[in-house]
Formats: C-alpha cells, sequence, structure tokens
C-alpha cells in the first residue's frame, strides 16, 4: 500500500476515534465501531494500532498537537515575571479550547471504570506542561526553589483555580480576556514574591 495512503487511513482512524469517544465515552466504544466511522476494516486499524488504549493515547497526543504548546526557556536576564504571565496566557489558550475542554469532560467523566485514561491524559498531555514549566523555575529560582516540579503546579493550578475550573464546572461565566490578563498577571506576581524571582 502507498505510504501517502497509509496515513490518510491512519488519519481517518485517529479522527474517527476521537470524535467517538469524546462524543459517546471511551467504554461505549469499540474498535469495530471505529472502523466503521472510518471506513475501514477492523484488520486495517489494528494494522496501525495494537489496541484501544494505544488509540486512545493517539488521539490526546493529536488533540495537543493541534494547539501551539506553551514553550519556556530561561536565559540569564529574562523578565521571570513576564515569561510566566506568558506562559499562562498561552495555557489558557490551549485549556479553553473546545476540543481540550471535550477531552477533560470526556478524561472527568470516564476515569472512574477506565483509571488508564488519566495515565494517559496526563502522560501526554498536562505532564508536559508542568515539566516545562519545572525547567525553567529550576533553572531561574538559582537554587532557590527546593521543588521545582511541585512548584509549577502551585503555579498553574492558582491560574487554573481561578480561570479554568469554575469555567468548566459553570460556576463563572467565561471572563474576559482583560480580567484573565488581570489575574494571571496578580498571580504571576504573587508567585514571584513568594519565591523570591526577579
Amino acid at each position: 500500500m502507498e505510504p501517502r495512503l497509509t496515513e490518510k487511513k491512519r488519519k481517518a482512524i485517529v479522527d474517527a476515534a476521537s470524535e467517538l469517544f469524546l462524543d459517546k465515552g471511551y467504554g461505549s466504544v469499540s474498535m469495530d465501531n471505529i472502523a466503521s466511522y472510518a471506513k475501514v476494516s477492523k484488520r486495517t486499524v489494528y494494522n496501525h494500532f495494537s489496541s484501544k488504549e494505544d488509540l486512545f493515547s493517539e488521539v490526546v497526543t493529536c488533540i495537543w498537537s493541534e494547539h501551539s504548546v506553551p514553550q519556556l526557556k530561561y536565559h540569564d536576564g529574562a523578565d521571570i515575571r513576564q515569561d510566566l504571565i506568558d506562559f499562562a496566557e498561552q495555557s489558557m489558550d490551549l485549556l479553553y479550547s473546545d476540543k481540550f475542554n471535550k477531552l477533560i469532560r470526556f478524561v472527568m467523566g470516564e476515569s472512574g471504570r477506565f483509571p488508564v485514561i488519566t495515565r494517559i491524559y496526563s502522560e501526554k498531555g498536562i505532564r508536559s506542561l508542568l515539566i516545562t514549566l519545572a525547567d525553567y523555575l529550576a533553572d531561574a529560582g538559582k537554587g532557590k526553589i527546593d521543588d521545582p516540579f511541585l512548584a509549577s503546579q502551585y503555579y498553574l493550578g492558582m491560574v487554573k483555580e481561578s480561570l479554568f475550573w469554575p469555567v468548566l464546572l459553570g460556576l463563572i461565566p467565561m471572563p474576559s480576556p482583560e480580567k484573565q490578563k488581570e489575574i494571571i498577571n496578580k498571580t504571576a506576581g504573587i508567585f514571584t514574591n513568594i519565591y523570591d524571582l526577579k
């Protein structure tokens, strides 16, 4: 089979799995359903993916790759507070996207029955944000931060607790861009003061 056709079928499978998983749930979707929706044979699905777990992992990877995952690299003389503000704003752009919102609702709804979903989501997605930030903080802190990974959780946790989770759960309406900026600016200021980051 031509490489281009093979890649086209793989994409059709991943697209079908993404739509079915997010709309119907992990447990309700079979490899037969995915094959039928993608208009390929079940054998073709298994030629590309050895299991439903493997296919879901690819779905998560693709959802993240559709967006610009924030990048952050420390250099001497960097404006740490501004770097943290930029990182938080880019992270929220990702978290507010429609497909990511569907993904997180899906994970929350299905993780009780299928714990593997949470592991894949963490490994393939949100953990990359934390590691990127932790690496930056390790360099920027210059020994002031004992546990950069925990510090990264603190910072993103503060941002998400104010701007993401209350919106997702329907507790508050989507904040205006101005309000988002205000909250992120204040959060970055509090965080840099706590860790004495200049």
